[in-house]
């Protein structure tokens, strides 16, 4: 069976692997069903917003009118 490898902060992993074993399933199992669901309803299984207050969250959009309005 393929391997996948993931990379992601040691914070983060240890409050998955906390919740995957709260739940009894495991981090591979979770990834698994992520993967299987993207696949089956051909999207993400959740929504990805960007923030209208800027910051963080700023999306491309946002950021260029931003700069064509300095231009100006």
């Amino acid at each position: 069976m393929p391997v996948v490898c993931v990379r992601m902060d040691e914070e983060t992993k240890q409050k998955f692997d906390a919740f995957c074993t709260s739940v009894g399933i495991t981090i591979s199992a979770a990834v698994n069903m992520f993967a299987k669901m993207t696949i089956r309803e051909d999207r993400l299984p959740f929504d990805i917003k960007g923030s209208s207050t800027g910051g963080a969250g700023k999306t491309k959009k946002n950021a260029l009118s931003k700069e064509n309005e300095k231009e100006e």
